[in-house]
């Protein structure tokens, strides 16, 4: 949704000084005048108003809410956000901030714990928020880029920041360096809330699932339960009049009691005369061993570091994955080099499920009741120029 006829800024400054020159017969208009003082003035403030009035309109509308505002919404449909696992949010966080300068130091760059990171105000959106810095993040010597984990430092559930939103910190950079920062990822103002893409599906879906008894119906019952991730249906599994209700869940603790809360939970919406069954997803736990590269510049301590990011960039990448998705050989070694731009070259050694080795090609689960995750990652570096791995 947008505001129709918005103008720039530059748009409302050129049509102001076009009008004091034909209607006021004012020709000095030229920087620094009063007149051009003036109009600046006024077409920045009109500028803003623009910007506010299509700020509120994006939160009015389904497809484009954030945060509180979609929370309002939701509630017109009878739909509430939902709580993930304590776990599934500690893994959504992680990573996600990036702190960044645009050629290598000399030395290390420390941005230290507590730094202050605000959305940009450039286009209005409503205030600005903070957030701080979980933990010091180094950019080592050589390096152009390094992550880290910024927390909400406000309360309420208003503001969603999105991908690349937050990029003004308060950091005082060493001489000659300039530092910048963008959040790689969505950033919740509540840690355990369900993400705003998520919510937004449950809602348009509602719609759908007003009548009892659709498959729609049932599956978004089951998927309004905490720790549920996704669930699949599987019908007429004994035959007529049965159903599967396949459930991959966020974390595989304290999942004994929900397919009884599961259970209760679509009871409103069964159709007559039809079984119920709900089940489980078995996990695959995907292994593999990769070798990586390293410049010689690398020392033994920061090769042990960014080994251990690279692993943890790739158990994200398998974790996010659910029943019918591909494992991508391309996508894990992308994620690889995503994680530090110390590494010149990425092999994978071995690629398992379950412990059953499998070609280094791309692996789909055949079963509808198996979802890929994580299992032991194993990477191992190789400086450039030494032999010890």
């Amino acid at each position: 949704m947008v505001v129709y006829g918005a103008k720039e800024k530059e748009e409302i400054l050129i049509s102001i000084l076009n009008s004091l020159e034909t209607d006021a017969g004012i020709t000095a208009v030229y920087p620094g005048s009063i007149a051009r003082a003036f109009a600046e003035a006024i077409s920045s403030q009109i500028s803003d108003l623009y910007s506010s009035l299509n700020f509120t309109f994006r939160q009015s509308g389904l497809s484009t809410a954030s945060g509180r505002s979609l929370d309002l919404i939701g509630e017109l449909y009878g739909v509430t956000r939902k709580q993930i696992s304590d776990s599934a949010a500690a893994e959504r966080q992680s990573f996600n901030i990036e702190f960044f300068i645009q050629k290598p130091h000399s030395q290390a760059v420390v941005v230290p714990s507590q730094t202050l990171v605000y959305n940009n105000m450039e286009n209005f959106s409503g205030r600005q928020y903070r957030y701080k810095l979980n933990g010091e993040v180094i950019i080592p010597p050589g390096a152009t880029k390094a992550y880290g984990m910024i927390m909400p430092d406000f309360e309420d559930n208003a503001y969603v920041a999105p991908k690349n939103s937050l990029t003004i910190h308060n950091f005082i950079a060493p001489p000659g360096v300039v530092i910048f920062c963008k959040n790689t990822k969505e950033v919740y103002s509540k840690i355990n809330s369900e993400g705003d893409e998520n919510y937004r599906r449950r809602i348009v879906a509602s719609i759908k699932t007003r009548a009892a008894g659709t498959t729609e119906s049932v599956r978004f019952a089951a998927l309004s339960i905490k720790g549920v991730r996704d669930v699949r249906i599987r019908e007429s599994s004994y035959g007529i009049g049965s159903c599967d209700i396949i459930v991959v869940p966020e974390t595989l603790s304290a999942i004994q009691q929900m397919p009884e809360v599961i259970l209760s939970s679509i009871a409103s919406v069964r159709p007559a005369g039809v079984r119920f069954n709900v089940r489980l997803a078995e996990k695959i736990e995907i292994n593999l061993s990769a070798t990586i590269s390293l410049s010689n510049s690398v020392d033994d301590v920061l090769a042990a570091g960014i080994k251990n990011q690279a692993s943890l960039f790739v158990k994200r990448y398998l974790n996010s994955l659910t029943i019918g998705d591909t494992i991508s050989i391309s996508e894990i070694e992308r994620q690889i080099r995503q994680s530090s731009d110390y590494i010149r070259g990425v092999s994978i050694n071995t690629f398992n499920a379950d412990g059953r080795d499998l070609p280094l090609a791309d692996f789909t689960p055949l079963s509808d009741k198996l979802y890929p995750g994580a299992g032991n990652i194993a990477i191992y570096a190789a400086i450039i120029g030494q032999y010890n791995l």
